[in-house]
């Protein structure tokens, strides 16, 4: 089934509930950070967690270091993945699986159903649901919708594509992603400049994502050339793993506008939070988006957002107060809020202030982490 790490649980601590965590990737990205928040921060007392993974370096590292127990599967089929999990299920005395992702909340759900468990389905984002194509995706939507015992989604623009496509609304439950506002304090000791051989003045303007279709780099390149006519003292950071498939396309757009100086696409970085810290404006180019942890992490770092209406993105931003939002694939829009953020210091200051301050209001992992453990609770106790 996979190799089995156990952590070290204090004697006189058993949980009165185990919860499964799945997911279908290793990350890093926003889901795999959820499933981490939650694994290692819910009640003690109260649940025992344990993480079913696919094999991967992030995810499971990150659990090591905060003592949760996770199983990685190398199943090679789909019918083996559930074999291997309802083994586990079993044998572990789990009560409740919590799966993340289109493909793992099919999985979890039929586990759920042949061994009888409760289970919860939480879906991050919109594309395969909105647009169902064949049999076989219209049955890993249908069993989910029929046999989970409850479905999070991360917004309510998610709730409505999924009640539209007949998840049932009385079961399908809105938890806003939450972040850690210590780790997203403003930075107070720049380096970044300085690693990438940058004058102290130079303005930064960075994207952290993934490299995605759906997260709109290309139109995040073409603004950068508008921006750069107009503070030619600025450059560009793409920050999130590179797809080589989907980044090539990218690199040469980035050539054709000649920004071979200004445009850096950094990779991977541990190191997200002091990046976020010494950016002078955060941007989201997604052209679909079921929330966005990243821009919920740059306004934690009292960072001005300029982000998309894609759809999760206008729930976290309340436009002209604590970031502005922009139309979906319109660089011209995107370019225009960038300049003006950076041409008055002042605006800057005042919108990451007030980002801040809504993260603290109405996005903090500890809310998450309380309503997950309410909706626990509660598919337990439902018969």
């Amino acid at each position: 089934m996979g190799r089995y790490h156990s952590a070290r649980w204090a004697a006189g601590k058993l949980k009165r509930y185990t919860i499964l965590h799945t997911i279908e990737g290793s990350g890093p990205g926003g889901a795999e950070t959820v499933l981490l928040e939650l694994a290692s921060r819910i009640n003690p007392g109260r649940y025992r967690s344990l993480a079913f993974l696919p094999n991967g370096r992030w995810l499971p590292q990150q659990l090591d270091a905060r003592g949760v127990s996770y199983v990685i599967y190398e199943s090679k089929t789909w019918y083996s993945l559930i074999r291997n999990m309802m083994k586990l299920v079993k044998s572990e005395g789990v009560d409740l699986i919590h799966s993340h992702l289109d493909d793992q909340n099919f999985s979890s759900s039929v586990v759920g159903k042949l061994t009888g468990r409760k289970t919860i389905v939480t879906y991050h984002g919109a594309p395969r649901l909105a647009r169902q194509q064949g049999l076989r995706r219209r049955i890993k939507t249908w069993v989910p919708q029929h046999f989970a015992t409850g479905t999070v989604v991360v917004s309510d623009y998610l709730r409505k594509l999924l009640v539209d496509a007949g998840f049932p609304p009385a079961r399908t439950h809105r938890i806003y992603n939450g972040v850690d506002l210590d780790r997203f304090a403003p930075c107070r000791e720049p380096r970044l400049r300085a690693e990438l051989g940058l004058d102290p003045g130079t303005r930064l303007v960075g994207m952290v994502a993934n490299i995605r279709r759906s997260k709109g780099h290309e139109y995040f390149v073409r603004a950068a050339r508008k921006i750069g006519e107009g503070v030619p003292e600025a450059r560009f950071l793409a920050v999130g793993e590179i797809n080589d498939l989907l980044a090539r396309p990218l690199r040469d757009l980035v050539r054709e506008l000649e920004l071979q100086n200004r445009f850096l696409f950094l990779g991977f970085r541990p190191d997200v939070p002091a990046i976020l810290g010494e950016l002078d404006v955060f941007v989201l180019a997604s052209t679909d988006e079921g929330l966005s942890i990243a821009t919920l992490e740059a306004m934690a770092a009292g960072r001005p957002v300029v982000v998309t209406r894609s759809g999760g993105p206008q729930e976290l931003v309340t436009d002209g107060e604590t970031g502005y939002l922009v139309p979906a694939a319109d660089p011209d829009a995107l370019a225009a809020r960038v300049c003006e953020i950076l041409r008055n210091p002042g605006l800057g200051g005042s919108l990451g202030a007030k980002a801040r301050a809504a993260v603290a209001n109405r996005f903090s992992l500890q809310r998450m982490v309380a309503e997950y453990e309410s909706l626990y609770e509660r598919c337990l106790a439902a018969n």
